[in-house]
């Protein structure tokens, strides 16, 4: 093999030298990035969105469940009570849009008399943000239930299961095949 000298001249070498010295930087640089805490932090950050979320909806649902807890054990005779709402759906936000379609019809005549139409529709949707860059909502969708599931020590009365589930069908607005209520 052909030493360095040989290979390069003297003007070739100035030039290289700088480029072997940034590309042990950026190894460095890489080295240094790929062992800090501060990438690995982010990463878990990205991963969590989604649960964060996902609590905040089975936060809501349990806020839900306590209300309605605490008030059908106010109920007289219907004692400790236990409640389990699960959902068909969840909330629903509708966000505005601004929409822009465009519409354009070629008409084409060949020399031998055949006609050729060509209709091309472009559709341009925007999201409407406020000056605090939220969106704007149009409508807002409660979540829908699926059903309820009441456990009382009182629901052995029939008077006491009754007013339970009169209550839960009014407190939730839903329909009776939806509601079913145990004894303990």
């Amino acid at each position: 093999m052909k030493k360095f000298n040989e290979l390069f001249n003297d003007m070739e070498k100035k030039k290289l030298k700088p480029l072997i010295f940034l590309a042990g930087i950026c190894i460095l640089a890489l080295i240094v990035i790929s062992v800090m805490p501060d990438g690995k932090k982010e990463e878990s950050n990205v991963s969590t969105e989604p649960e964060t979320k996902t609590s905040a909806a089975e936060a809501e649902k349990e806020d839900l469940e306590g209300k309605l807890t605490k008030i059908l054990s106010k109920i007289n005779g219907a004692g400790d009570v236990d409640v389990m709402i699960t959902f068909r759906s969840s909330e629903e936000i509708v966000p505005a849009y601004n929409s822009n379609t465009t519409t354009e019809t070629t008409k084409e005549q060949d020399s031998s008399g055949g006609e050729r139409t060509t209709t091309s529709s472009t559709e341009n949707k925007t999201m409407i943000t406020s000056n605090s860059n939220d969106p704007v909502v149009l409508k807002t969708s409660e979540a829908k239930i699926k059903g309820v599931i009441v456990v009382s020590s009182g629901a052995n009365d029939p008077a006491v299961k009754e007013l339970l589930y009169d209550a839960v069908k009014t407190s939730l607005q839903i329909s009776g095949h939806q509601v079913e209520i145990y004894g303990k």
